[in-house]
């Protein structure tokens, strides 16, 4: 088990994963994600044979960023006390759109919420003759992850190197969860992590995503070269797909900066916002809610009660309904992660997310 997931990971070297040529510990494995020269694998349940160590990935030169914070997250999931955390959290199996009495009060995410005008994104547009493909069409192959992690100049706006180890943990929980869904095993994140501090004032009031989000935003995507607004973010996935060698890309913003929502993200990318704090549910479940934030990047909908679903609409690349809509669904639906704070997964939303070996109109055995 890595962190609460059933599920067993292991570090390698990227180049002996992408050929399957891998460490005696493991004979076959899905490579679930890759931090530059490094990768994380897992291998089912068949263990090395007797006194066949296993080789600790030690790289030549300084480590990069990216590969520094993913080799650090991967040690922090499987610390002891993560995972006695992960298995014992506040608000298991709660609807996303539920309330609770007293204490931090988990609130609904935002999948009727980022239609709305002043999100400016909404559902992707639809591809024009000659234009570049999409970015995140379906949950297959590999799949840029461009983390971008954004502090502001005050000490109550920092993310410290303690924070982003624990955000790239977190991204690498959910992740690793989405990876293990696939039928054909064929999901692998393949990662890009920045760190940016900016020097603009905080937005303590507005009426849109826009407002609060804008001014941070900007600023760090002109630290990277890159356009400002929804472009930049487009342009910034785009390059890595290109630069990584991926099928998809999205962004992902982390901040400590206020938001109008503690985590949104545009229908079919390009990209999610969190906050570092996560609303009542806390820094350390960041990993599903992140989870959930990037079925929407791969055009799942959302399936909880508040959020005013339905079960019709042709949602992802097989145009499958909201089946698994509390609304209307036979019994309120099962559990998913496009529905509550579980680690589990519907026939509904596989077919959103369009993930390989599952057929149109129906369900992957061994699905609930």
């Amino acid at each position: 088990m890595t962190a609460d997931l059933n599920t067993a990971e292991f570090l390698t070297f990227a180049e002996e994963a992408q050929a399957l040529e891998l460490t005696p510990r493991r004979q076959m494995a899905q490579v679930f994600h890759e931090y530059g020269r490094l990768a994380i694998a897992e291998g089912g349940e068949t263990e090395a044979p007797a006194g066949a160590p296993e080789r600790e990935p030690d790289l030549a030169g300084a480590p990069t960023l990216t590969e520094t914070l993913g080799r650090a997250a991967f040690d922090l999931r499987n610390a002891p006390e993560t995972r006695a955390r992960k298995l014992d959290r506040p608000y298991q199996g709660l609807t996303w759109g539920a309330e609770t009495a007293g204490g931090p009060m988990p609130v609904h995410l935002p999948g009727d919420e980022i239609a709305e005008a002043g999100d400016q994104e909404g559902p992707a547009p639809a591809a024009e003759a000659g234009a570049e493909p999409p970015l995140s069409a379906r949950l297959t192959g590999r799949v840029a992850v461009g983390l971008i992690l954004v502090s502001g100049d005050k000490p109550s706006l920092r993310l410290s190197q303690q924070d982003q180890t624990l955000v790239v943990s977190e991204v690498q929980n959910g992740l690793s969860f989405l990876a293990s869904q696939s039928p054909a095993r064929d999901v692998t994140f393949v990662h890009d992590i920045r760190v940016v501090t900016v020097d603009v004032p905080e937005v303590t009031s507005g009426t849109t995503y826009e407002d609060f989000e804008a001014p941070w935003r900007d600023a760090a995507l002109q630290q990277l070269g890159l356009p400002t607004g929804i472009a930049g973010a487009r342009r910034h996935a785009r390059n890595l797909r290109t630069q990584l060698g991926t099928n998809w890309a999205y962004v992902a913003f982390f901040t400590k900066y206020k938001l109008k929502h503690f985590a949104y993200a545009g229908l079919g990318g390009p990209k999610l916002v969190m906050h570092f704090g996560n609303d009542g549910w806390g820094s350390n479940q960041i990993d599903r809610v992140f989870a959930h934030e990037t079925g929407h990047i791969f055009n799942a909908p959302d399936e909880y009660a508040s959020s005013n679903c339905n079960c019709g609409g042709s949602w992802g690349v097989f145009g499958a309904p909201n089946a698994n809509c509390a609304v209307c669904a036979p019994g309120g639906g099962v559990d998913c992660i496009m529905k509550s704070n579980d680690w589990s997964m519907c026939a509904s939303t596989l077919l959103h997310l369009g993930y390989n070996g599952v057929p149109h109109g129906g369900a992957v055995a061994g699905t609930t």
